[in-house]
């Protein structure tokens, strides 16, 4: 490949990477809806999603455009956007961690989410992500979506049935 398509490659890598994350950042984060990255043995507050990858892929563009325009060679220009990739991924997942960190004192672990109760913050219409907060021995606030994509309304209490991408998928309880 020569010159030119290499750098619009990086140049792409880098621009999909900063992209995403600072629309990510401005979105809350659910710019993708309910197709985030769910790795089993992963706690979903682990901080590993699509931001992460974001990273990796600002990282590794933005050291092989550093490569491309330097004049490197193909093979030390894809290594060192490869290494640096891995760099700013995992500076971005030891910051996520400990902003999750600083946040969360309580529950982390979504197998101890599913079960307990919640109650709904605020009016969710049918199909969409909403806010609760559990009742458990931690009071904390997360993103939440009805399995049956019902509406729910302010006060709802609710159980907690799953947990994908870090949104619990909750259902009403009966009176």
């Amino acid at each position: 490949m020569d010159s030119s398509g290499l750098t619009l490659v990086f140049a792409i890598f880098t621009l999909v990477g900063v992209l995403y994350f600072v629309i990510s950042l401005f979105s809350g984060g659910d710019i993708l809806g309910s197709m985030e990255i769910d790795l089993p043995g992963l706690a979903d507050a682990s901080g590993f999603g699509c931001s992460i990858v974001a990273a990796f892929l600002a990282g590794f563009g933005a050291i092989g455009l550093l490569g491309a325009f330097s004049g490197w060679s193909l093979i030390t220009t894809i290594l060192a956007s490869v290494v640096a990739g891995l760099v700013f991924g995992r500076a971005a997942l030891a910051v996520f961690r400990f902003v999750i960190g600083q946040q969360s004192p309580g529950i982390t672990d979504s197998d101890d989410l599913i079960g307990t109760s919640a109650r709904v913050l605020i009016d969710v219409p049918a199909g969409k992500t909403g806010e609760a907060m559990t009742e458990g021995q931690f009071v904390q606030k997360y993103p939440v979506r009805e399995v049956n994509n019902a509406p729910m309304q302010r006060g709802d209490s609710v159980e907690v049935v799953n947990v994908n991408g870090g949104i619990l998928y909750v259902k009403k309880k009966r009176l």
